[in-house]
């Protein structure tokens, strides 16, 4: 008997299976409030230059007199009432006519003829700055004045979670099969919780950086490792549930982080608060079993034998004695380099199209997922229902990915995306203050299709991998993931850098029309619905082919169904 064979004597999604699953879902939600926190702590509020020789400035006006130093000193904006980066250059013994009290009415004589006297018409970059505090009582952007020169830092630091993120992807993976889901899982469980503490005391850029790597490896190191632990736990015609139920999670961590964030304004607070919520994870050594699948294949069949046992009286069922030293792992393939698939056309382009949709999928995900607060309204309002549309992503896939097919539905998702995302350019443009809000709507219609997209892709991926190339095609595709989110950040920040009407939705259009590609591309791969996996290469190539293999390979899978 097959290990596959005894979850189903064992139950495939019984209740011992739906406790774990639902366990090994929570650090999803951890996961999203470490990786979208940035959406706040690198938040930038409207911003001016300082006063020259003014100590006490703010940006909130404090009298008439503040007023018309303010317009004195620095030139107006393009798109707000002040320019953000510059004021005009205070000429010699300009510092010395203000008594360095901007609360004082003192503090400048009230003369617009002094103008040319204390400052020349040329201007020069911000010294210092003032923010606005309404919003954010501080954040790591005001804090290490992360805007105008430095404002590309914010997209770096973004980035060295994201790259974190492809390295611990890697890395737990190897550590997973080696040494065990379970060690693999606490390992990343231990940093992130670590690194998430670590975060709140960094008080300068090297520090941010160095902390948001081990963050970055902690998420994809635990999200993979429950998620590869679940499939192991679940039957196979279960297995689609522990995926799409880790995804959920990371939806419900977004919104959960905006009434966190609403409450917690200053964003070392914010951050400590993520920090003592994770650390309940840490308790996961005595939750979490290892997968008996891993024990098996390393030949530990008595502590296999025990976490069955457990799940047995849980599932209040009785299997055979001795049922785990009749089991064998199946017939193992053996793996073949990734390398050998781009000696056929076929499946050279093929995989091609897979790497980019991921590239894609991944880059838009983020970006739009970071992208919530340039969007009108509430950024407190939107995140939420950013993570709620997601919610709905799932359920609409779910509902559908077995009727109309998983090729359909994510270039369905793709193309929704694509074209809602880059119809914003429309109401930013041409639509008047009051419509703004269509911009948000089409904004979160598009984070609907591309969080489907997200789920359905690897579905659709793993199906089309022949077994041989299956490990090394969707590592080689999680990479591709990665990478995209390495590239996210700067695109997503795009806005705060571009001066104009168009700066909100400029990036939304880079994301819509290269989801549209993606979408369009997906047209050219085979359909895996109700399709036998493919074993070898020559089975993939075989795939969407009218000959009379590929009709073999369908004709097999129904009459296995059937049976």
């Amino acid at each position: 008997m097959t290990y596959d064979g005894v979850l189903t004597l064992l139950g495939e999604f019984g209740r011992y299976q739906k406790w774990m699953c639902f366990l090994l879902c929570l650090p999803s939600i951890s996961g999203a409030l470490q990786i979208i926190i940035t959406v706040f702590t690198l938040a930038v509020p409207d911003h001016r230059c300082a006063l020259p020789g003014v100590d006490n400035d703010t940006w909130q006006v404090q009298h008439a007199h503040h007023a018309h130093l303010i317009n004195v000193s620095i030139p107006p904006g393009t798109s707000s009432p002040y320019s953000k980066c510059k004021n005009y250059s205070p000429t010699n013994g300009a510092g010395a006519s203000y008594n360095g009290n901007a609360s004082s009415t003192g503090a400048w004589n009230g003369s617009s003829s002094h103008h040319g006297d204390l400052f020349s018409l040329g201007t020069e970059s911000c010294s210092r700055y003032v923010y606005d505090q309404s919003l954010y009582a501080s954040t790591v952007t005001t804090q290490m004045n992360l805007v105008c020169e430095r404002s590309l830092y914010r997209s770096h630091s973004q980035m060295m979670v994201m790259l974190g993120s492809l390295m611990g992807s890697q890395l737990i993976g190897l550590i997973s099969d080696m040494w065990g889901r379970k060690i693999a899982m606490m390992l990343s469980i231990v940093l992130h919780v670590t690194s998430a503490f670590a975060l709140t005391w960094a008080r300068n850029y090297v520090m941010l950086m160095i902390f948001n790597v081990p963050l970055g490896m902690s998420v994809s190191g635990f999200i993979c490792s429950s998620f590869v632990l679940s499939m192991e736990l679940v039957g196979p015609s279960k297995r689609v549930w522990p995926g799409y139920g880790i995804m959920a999670a990371w939806s419900v961590g977004m919104m959960l982080l905006a009434p966190l964030a609403y409450w917690l304004r200053d964003w070392s607070n914010l951050q400590l608060a993520t920090a003592i919520l994770a650390a309940p994870l840490l308790s996961y050594w005595w939750l979490i079993p290892e997968s008996p699948r891993w024990l098996l294949s390393k030949n530990r069949v008595s502590d296999a034998e025990r976490i069955v046992a457990r799940a047995a009286r849980v599932n209040k069922v009785t299997l055979p004695p001795g049922l785990l030293e009749k089991t064998h792992m199946g017939m193992q393939t053996a793996s073949v380099p990734l390398w050998k698939a781009c000696s056929n056309v076929r499946l050279f382009f093929r995989h091609l199209i897979i790497f980019f949709a991921w590239f894609v999928t991944s880059t838009t995900y983020y970006g739009l997922s970071w992208n919530v607060g340039t969007l009108g309204g509430s950024v407190y309002v939107n995140l939420a229902l950013s993570g709620a549309v997601e919610l709905v992503s799932f359920v609409i896939c779910i509902l559908l990915l077995d009727r109309i097919g998983r090729r359909a539905l994510c270039c369905g998702l793709l193309m929704i995306a694509g074209v809602t995302c880059t119809a914003t350019l429309l109401p930013v443009l041409y639509a008047p203050p009051s419509l703004q809000w269509v911009t948000t709507v089409l904004a979160l219609t598009g984070k609907l299709g591309i969080a489907g997209a997200f789920g359905t892709i690897y579905i659709l991926s793993s199906e089309l991998l022949p077994t041989v190339l299956r490990n090394s095609g969707m590592g080689a595709s999680s990479v591709c993931a990665r990478i995209g989110g390495i590239i996210a950040p700067y695109i997503a920040n795009m806005a705060e850098s571009i001066e104009g009407e168009a700066a909100t939705a400029i990036p939304l259009v880079i994301f819509g029309l290269s989801s549209m590609v993606a979408g369009m591309l997906l047209f050219f791969l085979p359909e895996t619905l109700r399709r036998r996996l493919p074993e070898t290469i020559q089975d993939a190539i075989d795939m969407g082919r009218k000959s009379e293999k590929g009709k073999q390979l369908e004709t097999e899978f129904e009459v296995t169904v059937k049976s």
